[in-house]
């Protein structure tokens, strides 16, 4: 995990990045769809649709924020002092692969601050967040060791923007034509933008046993591989060097950022 680097120098400093840790940690166990499940031995298992959500919140509970609880209206965490914290969810806008990211509004009932958490692809969260010189570089050097990265970002609202927002999204899941796009479009204006940056995730995607020699089987076999993926380039190449698709020794051509519709026809 990366946070988001600070100027500040002495002790200052240190306190400063011990806020931005705290807040990121804080940010990833409550933006997610993991719903905790508590076992008969007091034990906390997880579950949610995705591994890598999963994979996060046990790293929030390595570093002492535990999710103990979660509903469609509150969330529960607790700290490593045994400390229960309670935040009322307002609003979810789940995952969906044209949006590549997701987000929830909460308010912390214990100070009664209202917070908008989202987390998603370095490609679309870098338009939404504020102005920053490190986040391109730092998914770049992710993505070359092999990692599926996520940013995660916030932004603290005001009651009145918040009921302002609410009025107006009410309205938008009520029409009766364009309602997605209505949605979309009052989220747009009204919260994704100059979102403040918290940091960087890194999930790693190990492979499953048995794939090098599978793989080096098929092709003894004269088959043809193809590998299909939606991750960036650099997370792609890592990937197919270490599952021994491609050797280390073979030239890797690369046709990224098109312009405009094509089509590429191969021939052996």
């Amino acid at each position: 995990m990366t946070t988001a680097p600070s100027q500040i120098g002495g002790n200052k400093a240190r306190r400063d990045i011990s806020s931005r840790v705290r807040d990121i940690v804080q940010a990833l166990a409550l933006c997610h769809n993991v719903t905790p499940v508590t076992e008969d031995n007091g034990s906390i298992t997880y579950q949610a649709s995705s591994p890598d959500e999963v994979a996060i919140v046990r790293w929030t509970e390595s570093v002492g924020l535990t999710l103990v609880f979660r509903d469609i209206n509150n969330i529960h965490v607790r700290n490593a002092s045994g400390d229960t914290f309670e935040f009322e969810v307002l609003q979810v806008f789940p995952f969906t692969s044209e949006t590549k990211r997701m987000g929830i509004i909460v308010r912390d009932l214990t100070t009664g601050e209202i917070t908008f958490y989202e987390k998603g692809a370095d490609v679309v969260m870098a338009k939404i967040v504020q102005y920053n010189d490190w986040l391109e570089e730092e998914c770049g050097n992710m993505a070359r060791e092999g990692l599926r990265t996520l940013v995660v970002a916030r932004k603290r609202l005001s009651e009145e923007l918040y009921q302002e927002f609410e009025s107006r999204y009410h309205v938008a899941k009520t029409s009766i034509a364009d309602r997605t796009s209505a949605m979309n479009t009052v989220v747009n204006q009204v919260l994704e933008h100059d979102l403040e940056l918290l940091g960087l995730t890194g999930v790693e995607d190990k492979l499953q046993d048995g794939v090098k020699s599978t793989l080096e089987l098929l092709r003894n076999a004269g088959l043809k591989i193809w590998m299909l993926t939606g991750d960036k380039i650099e997370t792609a190449t890592c990937i197919a060097i270490s599952s021994k698709l491609v050797a280390r020794n073979q030239t890797i051509h690369q046709i990224s950022k098109r312009k405009s519709d094509w089509s590429l026809l191969y021939r052996y």
